[in-house]
């Protein structure tokens, strides 16, 4: 079976909730809020990610054979694709596994068949940056310590594959990779899927936004504001917003505090480029590239007049209307003085 295009593989995942999905419904992912899911999952969603996700994404992708290779090379097994999706009956939970595991005790090539994998073990690959090795979501090489929404997806590939175990391969800062042992938790799946099939009637079927849990998602969801409308919120708000103030008092000490630094550091570079201590270089000062904006309105209006056409020429303004669009103003928080 052909490996799905990007584009396939993109529309199989509105059809329901795939691995990472199910991190995202419980409140668990660091990517995605379970209204972004939404956003995405009814076709509201832009089709865009952030450069760094995108970046991210890229090396990911990009990275997922070298170190599925490596994975086998170092325990000497053999690993398959299986670009089937692996589909739970409830029509609703499915997700697609980077490899299978082949076992040398059942004969042919690993495949999805009567609700599960002909193997026992799967294999999942994830790419980090070298910092997080010593953070406290990861724990020791071959122990199951891994960051919850990793925890979640491969319980779920797990609980689809009717496998008994998975191996979660992660190349750290493209130069060290461990490997993690996460054994089946069936009643983990069982509440996995519980949990699946209400958000999904509750939010798919019923066409009903999850509440919004970031600025993000409140600016998704309410772009404007209604003229005149006032909100009587509870003490966990009002708290929030005594907090922000205090917040917003520290930083601006912070950059004036940063600013007196600099008028030192600027006033010592003087016109040179670069700065030095003791053999280690400590800043720069540089000019950025040039750069040029174009005022096409006035432009436009040049290039008429000097084909004789008056700028007050009513044609000439009726031109610069057509193609003149409004763009609604963000909304910006401001607290009462």
């Amino acid at each position: 079976m052909n490996a799905p295009t990007r584009a396939e593989f993109l529309a199989e995942r509105k059809k329901g909730l795939g691995g990472t999905d199910m991190a995202v419904i419980l409140g668990l992912s660091p990517y995605k809020t379970p209204l972004a899911l939404w956003l995405e999952k009814t076709g509201r969603a832009e089709d865009q990610h952030a450069p760094d996700a995108e970046e991210r994404m890229y090396w990911g992708s990009a990275l997922e054979d070298t170190v599925a290779r490596r994975y086998a090379e170092l325990k000497g097994v053999r690993i398959q694709r299986v670009n089937e999706p692996l589909i739970h009956a409830n029509g609703i939970v499915r997700g697609n596994i980077d490899r299978a595991i082949i076992n040398p005790a059942i004969a042919g090539n690993v495949r999805f068949k009567d609700g599960r994998l002909t193997t026992d073990r799967i294999l999942e690959v994830k790419t980090a940056h070298a910092m997080a090795r010593n953070s406290a979501e990861w724990g020791a090489a071959g122990s199951d310590e891994v960051p919850q929404h990793y925890w979640i997806q491969v319980q779920t590939y797990l609980g689809l594959a009717q496998c008994e175990t998975a191996d979660l391969a992660v190349l750290f800062g493209g130069q060290k990779m461990e490997t993690y042992t996460i054994a089946a938790d069936r009643q983990l799946f069982a509440d996995l899927l519980n949990e699946a099939e209400t958000w999904w009637q509750k939010h798919i079927v019923a066409d009903t936004p999850p509440e919004a849990s970031t600025e993000d998602d409140a600016r998704r969801l309410w772009k404007s504001h209604l003229a005149g409308k006032e909100l009587i919120v509870d003490a966990l708000v009002a708290d929030a917003v005594q907090q922000y103030a205090e917040t917003k008092e520290e930083i601006a000490e912070k950059e004036k505090e940063a600013q007196v630094l600099r008028d030192i550091i600027c006033s010592a570079i003087g016109d040179a480029e670069t700065i030095s201590y003791m053999g280690r270089r400590l800043a720069s000062w540089k000019a950025n590239k040039a750069s040029q904006k174009t005022d096409w309105k006035m432009a436009f209006v040049d290039a008429h007049c000097a084909l004789g056409v008056p700028a007050n020429d009513a044609r000439l303004i009726e031109a610069i209307v057509r193609n003149t669009t409004t763009t609604d103003g963000a909304r910006v928080l401001r607290l009462a003085k």
